[in-house]
């Protein structure tokens, strides 16, 4: 079956860019996942690094309380339409950049049907489902980020956001992710960096491999877990702290809390919480940034919670990593250790 990749870019498709990095820098998820924020500068191009134009964000009114509020699992997202355009006048006043992605572009038509048909044959399982592949070039964000499969709509449709410096690699990353991110982070209790992993396996290690290598010299390439952790991280971590400061971003530094027995984000109850959640996560803060055993979190229910099991735990972390999100803050700050529990960062 044939796919059709479209491309797609506008100032329109760019400011709703700028709005998904927003809401992702507003909720935490880059700084709890090591992704490091810094300002755009079109010489600098780093795959593991999220770029982000330094724009008076704060003239609109509002603007990291409206970004936070972005569903972004939604493909398309709904944004408000007034606050597309301010950002898009933000964006021609400071005169950015228009991404040239012609080379890719033709690289990619070379290799899609290839490439597709390799992914089809390490899973079996999602042969076809693919319909249509849309690809947003960008200068922004990270290498690429991607519409959750099988969430929020089932027409069969991929929607990428590319950044122009990047290249096939990333693309079938974005490919892979998108289709398999609901079984592993629902049917597994997964979480994002463990779906990256089997992802960076399969473009890197698996035989998909190969097939990239006949279009595309990995050279340029690098595994986005690996990306993340490298050591020279560290060496941009104070220039993105300041970012963040010029930003002007509210509660980035330890954003839970408790009052009393009552669990808070940015000094703010947390919404919605039932009375299991609401012990799991004023256990987890009281142990921030420490591991926290299945047996301490089952400790804290009553012995009439005979079926308390496993199981039931990791459900309801999953409930309560999709509770944080509506009280928008990431998920991703409730971090799984295999075996042994579950961690808070703050």
């Amino acid at each position: 079956m044939k796919v059709q990749t479209t491309w797609v870019y506008s100032e329109k498709t760019e400011a709703e860019r700028l709005l998904q990095i927003a809401h992702q820098i507003s909720v935490g998820f880059y700084r709890v996942n090591n992704f490091i924020v810094l300002p755009f500068n079109p010489k600098i191009q780093n795959a593991h690094t999220v770029t982000f134009p330094d724009l008076p964000y704060n003239n609109i009114p509002r603007f990291w309380e409206q970004v936070k509020k972005i569903d972004v699992s939604k493909s398309p997202m709904r944004l408000d339409p007034k606050l597309v355009n301010q950002v898009i006048k933000l964006s021609q006043k400071a005169n950015l950049p228009v991404p040239d992605y012609a080379k890719i572009q033709k690289t990619w038509q070379k290799a899609e049907s290839e490439i597709l048909a390799e992914i089809y044959k390490i899973i079996p399982s999602k042969k076809n489902l693919i319909k249509k592949i849309v690809i947003y070039s960008t200068s922004f964000g990270t290498s690429s980020s991607f519409n959750i499969f099988g969430k929020d709509r089932n027409d069969g449709v991929i929607g990428i956001n590319l950044r122009s410096d990047q290249g096939i690699h990333a693309i079938a990353e974005s490919i892979l992710s998108s289709i398999n991110y609901l079984d592993i982070t629902e049917k597994l209790d997964g979480i994002w960096s463990e779906a990256e992993l089997l992802v960076d396996w399969l473009v890197a290690r698996s035989s998909l491999s190969q097939v990239l290598q006949k279009y595309e010299k990995p050279d340029g390439y690098t595994t986005t877990i690996k990306g993340i952790r490298t050591k020279q991280q560290a060496k941009l971590l104070k220039e993105s702290e300041e970012f963040y400061k010029d930003l002007g971003i509210p509660g980035v530094n330890k954003p839970f809390g408790l009052n009393g027995l009552t669990p808070e984000i940015n000094k703010k109850p947390v919404k919605n919480l039932n009375f299991k959640e609401k012990v799991v996560l004023k256990k987890l803060i009281e142990n921030s940034n420490s591991v926290v055993s299945f047996d301490a979190i089952a400790d804290n229910f009553s012995d009439s919670d005979e079926n308390f099991s496993l199981y039931a735990i990791s459900k309801t972390i999953q409930r309560l990593r999709n509770k944080l999100e509506t009280n928008g803050i990431s998920g991703s700050y409730i971090q799984t250790l295999r075996g042994q529990g579950y961690l808070l960062k703050n």
